[in-house]
């Protein structure tokens, strides 16, 4: 098939997951990452990356193009002093870099599937099936926008046919997948033997709702090839800008410009304080809920930013979690709610808590995700069986500057 001829919602995926793939960028500082070749290595400074960084960041809600912007992402990285270069989760060894994404999550964007699966709970996918067993197709019946996946046997992995090529008699002869692989986003090309031996453990899936997938919003739109301008900021915030903080997290407000440096806080509109720094400087300090915004009065350089912290209560009968969930903020809305499996250190150890802290590295995988009626949206009440094999619970919410989640919850 020629890709002229393809639907209006394939080609739209196509271009979401370019836009992972081809988004240049050069970091201002070394990034730590790991490798299982390598281990624990680093993404050099002034250094030309290409692709988004890989990065598994379960315990910091930290996605790009979930919970953070590229247009966020990219005030991350010209800020030496931003968390992408500063938080390091000890322990978790796919989160050395702080923001990014996972392999999951290009295809996930790509096909604009905006809850969030995690790879062993793809086939959930309302609209995925499962349509060849691995090893059991051939590369002729491959269609672009088929997702590669494999779970168990020693590969866990997601990832998005983007082209094909044909010969003169219609057979293929390369395919192009685009994957999240660490340390970054990359496009790759197989010939049909390289596939059979690189993806012979991958049976091929097909989404139902591939036809419906929209084009990114016209501000992402530009985050795609070309290499973005990278310099050092006058001002900046270490989640970078247009972004959520929890009532617990610090905010980093850094300035960087020379001289005396004026600096203005408004929340929710009105003037809350004012402070100097002299030359290169930056403050650290926690903000009751509201959306603020920060203004270097030197230059008239604006940041924006939203503190959140949701109020939760919940009880259980009869094998029945019911849940009654407020934003405490009239801009962000409940999105969906999921249970976890019970929480587990790196190590493997049984983690005994009621309440599991955001910067703590211990994980718990998803047991299943629960889309949420427009009435329960509303009310922020809603009731929903708890699976056998959960322990504990997550709601997530949604304002303008992404989705964002309550500390995670023991049922």
């Amino acid at each position: 098939m020629n890709r002229n001829d393809l639907s209006r919602g394939k080609k739209a995926a196509l271009f979401r997951a370019r836009q992972l793939t081809e988004f240049e960028w050069t970091p201002v500082c070394d990034i730590p990452v790991y490798t299982k070749q390598t281990g624990k290595t680093v993404l050099p400074a002034e250094k030309l990356v290409r692709g988004m960084i890989y990065s598994s960041l379960e315990p910091t809600d930290k996605f790009v193009c979930e919970n953070i912007s590229f247009e966020t992402f990219n005030t991350i990285v010209n800020n030496p002093d931003s968390a992408l270069y500063c938080k390091d989760i000890a322990g978790h060894n796919n989160s050395w870099a702080y923001f990014g994404l996972v392999c999951n999550g290009l295809v996930r964007y790509a096909l604009n599937i905006r809850r969030r699966y995690s790879t062993k709970r793809w086939l959930t996918i309302p609209g995925v099936h499962l349509i060849y067993e691995d090893s059991q197709y051939t590369v002729d019946q491959i269609e672009i926008c088929d997702i590669l996946y494999a779970f168990g046997k020693g590969r866990n992995h997601v990832a998005l046919v983007t082209d094909l090529l044909y010969d003169e008699k219609g057979k293929v002869v390369q395919v192009e997948v685009s994957e999240a692989i660490r340390p970054s986003c990359v496009r790759r090309w197989f010939t049909p033997e390289e596939f059979y031996d690189h993806f012979k453990l991958f049976g091929i899936c097909r989404y139902d709702y591939i036809d419906a997938v929209p084009e990114p919003d016209a501000d992402d739109s530009k985050f795609i090839g070309g290499r973005l301008p990278t310099r050092l900021p006058d001002i900046a915030l270490d989640y970078g800008n247009k972004t959520n903080y929890r009532t617990y997290e610090d905010v980093v407000i850094s300035v960087f410009k020379e001289g005396n440096n004026e600096v203005e806080i408004y929340k929710d509109g009105k003037l809350k304080e004012k402070f100097d720094i002299m030359g290169r400087g930056k403050v650290s300090r926690k903000f009751e809920r509201g959306y603020y915004t920060v203004k270097l009065v030197n230059t008239g350089e604006v940041l924006e930013f939203c503190v959140t912290d949701p109020d939760i209560c919940h009880s259980v009968k009869d094998g029945i979690l019911t849940v009654n969930a407020n934003s405490c903020d009239s801009e962000s809305r409940i999105l969906y709610m999921e249970f976890r499996e019970k929480v587990t250190t790196s190590c493997g150890t049984d983690y005994q808590q009621s309440v599991v802290k955001f910067y703590n590295p211990c994980c718990s995988a998803l047991s299943k995700v629960e889309e949420l009626t427009e009435e329960e949206k509303d009310k922020g009440i809603f009731a929903r069986k708890i699976p056998d094999d959960a322990d504990n619970f997550k709601v997530y919410f949604e304002n303008k500057y992404g989705i964002w989640t309550h500390t995670m919850m023991k049922i």
